[in-house]
């Protein structure tokens, strides 16, 4: 085994584990790493000037990847501001290694932070590096927690001596490992009888679905099954295809009422029924049948109890429930299948046609409305782009909007914290630089870390920002809105603290980042800037003004 400096070790250990960029925002605590960087040329130091950016921009890049990104932040300072994200990444499933520096091991008796301890209610497995021996392990250990189901994101702390400090090591990355994970004949047997037996089945799923795109459309043919997505942030079902019914939010009324109706739900890859609202009683009514198949055992029964809980990969499961389903659905089970199809395709056309005529319905002269932005926004995409959506409030409709069917398409925000957009759009670019990557993200969660914009300038990331300007924290209105709902009160007429009463200019603000920005107020306007910066080799900001009427 070659003897190293532990700092040496750590960037080793990096490229065995195929980092390409590293996401950072650097202090005092990480001198030793940054000092030797320029001799391992192929980890790229993307620096940002916020830590919300790192993490947002490994996100984006994870995603769209499928590789574990890492960030690198700074003591305790630093890592305590990634920590809202985290949260995010830690409900979500989201894969990532961060790490951060931490004072010398024999500052203890002055005082030091035990970064380890500080990051674990943010991580699924958190450490912090003493000696320069232990760099191999942890960091394979690292890079294996974040990829392994339940997925999630992991920390661990290096101190200033184990940077410094020499050690026979041994350079080797960690071991993938396929989530392949199948569940026995007589479970699968048992969730196709019930499946046989229902009227009004529903298929709901969730990101954790993932790959097994092909096999949830065979098994949703077969059998006639409506598919709704809940915590869905990629395309895990083609949206075109008329059993589609859209995303659920159990806030929503008529949400509740599909999910009332059924009489057999089967929840795949997703944390069912999960909301910010409290809402007395079950979810599900009486006779309700409640399968969930997912590879997390803490989403299984979370929300609900489950009549057959299967925790195995839902991609396999798929598969094997789709091969069973071919074999049983024959005969008048194919008929009672085609009804379902037709009954969901009417469903799934008039939602259409509402959000089409909502997008039509533009007033002469006035402000853009969000479903407008939305639909101009999908029409001006050009061929083969990628959309990053953390339009929150506009959210669903860009979806709708562009009825993504293939995965790598569209992204959206996981989870609550804003903040995510603009590092994720540039994130994205990055591991798709042969697309056009846009992001889209609302005027309140685009400042929290408009700091980006310098990152996008200074290392050239030429991905196309969208900002949905209300002037205000609309989603904030439509969750009061709901809490009113919720307590039997009518809606407010007025919202206290959620309107802008000094408009947010992202235009100035790109171009104090040195990013060039541009204000768009009509359709035509907005669909000539997205086809104008998918024409150029830089970043583009488009302040799009919109109604922000609730």
């Amino acid at each position: 085994m070659p003897e190293l400096a532990g700092k040496h070790a750590l960037l080793q250990m990096f490229q065995a584990e195929g980092v390409e960029y590293i996401f950072g925002n650097p202090g005092t605590s990480e001198t030793p790493m940054m000092t030797i960087l320029p001799e391992y040329p192929d980890l790229k130091y993307q620096l940002v000037l916020q830590e919300g950016v790192a993490v947002g921009m490994a996100e984006g890049y994870g995603r769209s990847t499928g590789k574990v990104p890492l960030v690198s932040l700074h003591i305790d300072n630093g890592l305590a501001n990634a920590y809202s994200m985290m949260i995010d990444q830690l409900r979500s499933g989201s894969s990532m290694v961060i790490t951060a520096g931490n004072k010398d091991i024999r500052k203890l008796g002055p005082g030091r932070s035990d970064l380890a301890e500080q990051a674990r209610p943010f991580s699924k497995w958190s450490a912090e590096i003493t000696h320069p021996g232990q760099v191999p392990s942890i960091v394979r250990r690292a890079f294996q927690e974040a990829r392994t189901s339940p997925t999630g994101p992991v920390f661990f702390g290096m101190s200033a001596n184990a940077f410094e400090d020499v050690a026979d090591v041994d350079i080797h990355a960690s071991t993938a490992m396929a989530a392949t994970t199948t569940v026995d004949e007589n479970t699968v047997n048992e969730i196709i009888g019930l499946l046989a037996k229902a009227e009004r089945p529903i298929l709901i799923i969730g990101d954790r679905v993932g790959g097994a795109n092909a096999d949830t459309v065979r098994l949703a043919d077969t059998a006639g099954i409506p598919v709704y997505g809940h915590g869905s942030s990629e395309v895990n079902f083609p949206a075109t295809n008329p059993l589609w019914q859209g995303n659920l939010s159990v806030r929503a009324p008529q949400a509740l009422a599909a999910i009332r109706s059924a009489d057999l739900i089967i929840a795949a890859g997703c944390t069912v029924f999960d909301d910010f609202f409290y809402q007395e009683g079950s979810i599900l009514t009486e006779g309700t049948s409640l399968v969930h198949i997912d590879s997390d055992p803490g989403s299984i029964g979370k929300s609900e109890p489950a009549d057959i809980g299967v925790l195995a990969s839902p991609q396999a499961v798929m598969r094997q429930l789709a091969d069973a389903a071919v074999d049983e659905f024959t005969g008048t089970k194919t008929e009672e299948a085609a009804l379902r199809v037709r009954e969901a395709t009417a469903q799934s056309t008039a939602r259409r046609e509402a959000f089409a005529t909502s997008a039509a319905a533009q007033k002469k002269g006035g402000l853009m409305s969000p479903a407008t932005l939305a639909s101009t926004l999908a029409d001006a995409l050009p061929s083969g782009a990628a959309v990053f959506n953390d339009g929150v409030s506009t959210s669903g409709l860009v979806y709708e909007a562009m009825s993504p069917d293939e995965r790598g398409s569209y992204f959206a925000i996981r989870g609550g914290a804003i903040g995510w957009g603009m590092g994720a759009t540039m994130g994205a670019q990055l591991g798709m630089p042969e697309k056009q990557v846009v992001g889209v993200m609302g005027d309140g969660t685009g400042i929290i870390t408009v700091q980006a914009l310098w990152t996008a300038a200074n290392s050239n990331i030429p991905a196309i920002f969208v900002i949905c300007n209300n002037q205000s924290y609309r989603i904030l209105k439509l969750n009061s809105n709901v809490y009113h709902r919720l307590q039997g009160m009518p809606n407010p007429t007025e919202y206290f603290a959620a309107d802008f009463d000094i408009p947010l200019d992202f235009k100035k603000q790109a171009d104090a980042y040195g990013v060039e920005g541009v204000r768009v107020e009509t359709p035509d306007e907005l669909a000539a800037q997205i086809q104008r910066g998918s024409e150029m080799d830089k970043p583009l900001v488009i302040d799009a003004i919109i109604d922000g009427a609730v």
